[in-house]
């Protein structure tokens, strides 16, 4: 006969499950960002009742989890079907795609840009892209600096959206009319999206001449 535990005891022992998992740490991160909430790994712990240290018991470093973020970015902002299209089109999708990303969750811009990239989801979408610019006849020196192009523009555009709306010097030649064409948009946003769209086809009109010559 086995005796029962005393009441009001609580039975200790190994949980059946884990109770942390990496896919909660990323899920946890991936919340916050898409409620605008400032991330640090001290803030995903805290939001999970850990210590900092459990979570790098299955995330091995900031770095790593950021990238598990830029997996679940790639997810919820897809670039599907690169393959098919030509290569002008898939340099406009990659650039929009991932400026709507820092549109949508502005606090990303200067955490993605300060961790290079080691996501194989992220990293394969630039190498679809790579592929339609060597096929067009770039080389890949000329193709990777394209790459480099428009994470620069759809990273400028973004820390341009952060700022203030832009004030011209109008004591100088050209002050009235910068001044008078920031003014006429109903917002600094509207004016920096339009600002972009132009930046992205300048670049592939660029391309095409140089394609053509």
């Amino acid at each position: 006969m086995t005796s029962s535990p005393p009441q009001g005891r609580v039975r200790r022992g190994r949980p059946t499950s884990p109770l942390l998992t990496e896919n909660a740490i990323v899920e946890t991160a991936w919340q916050l960002v898409r409620e605008g909430q400032p991330f640090s790994v001290g803030r995903v712990a805290r939001e999970l009742g850990v210590h900092v240290s459990s979570l790098y018991n299955h995330v091995g470093s900031r770095e790593e989890l950021v990238n598990h973020l830029r997996d679940r970015i790639v997810a919820a902002y897809p670039t599907d079907g690169l393959d098919r299209m030509s290569w002008q089109d898939a340099v406009r999708t990659v650039a929009t795609t991932h400026h709507r990303v820092f549109v949508d969750h502005p606090g990303l811009i200067q955490l993605l840009a300060q961790v290079p990239i080691d996501s194989e989801r992220v990293l394969a979408s630039y190498t679809q892209l790579g592929h339609k610019l060597m096929a067009s006849g770039l080389s890949p020196t000329r193709a990777a600096q394209v790459i480099d192009l428009v994470d620069a523009l759809t990273l400028g555009s973004a820390l341009t959206r952060s700022g203030d709306r832009q004030s011209w010097p109008e004591h100088l030649p050209g002050g009235p009319e910068l001044t008078a064409e920031s003014e006429r948009w109903e917002s600094e946003s509207a004016r920096i999206d339009a600002s972009f769209t132009a930046s992205v086809e300048t670049l592939v009109a660029g391309l095409e001449r140089e394609l053509s010559r």
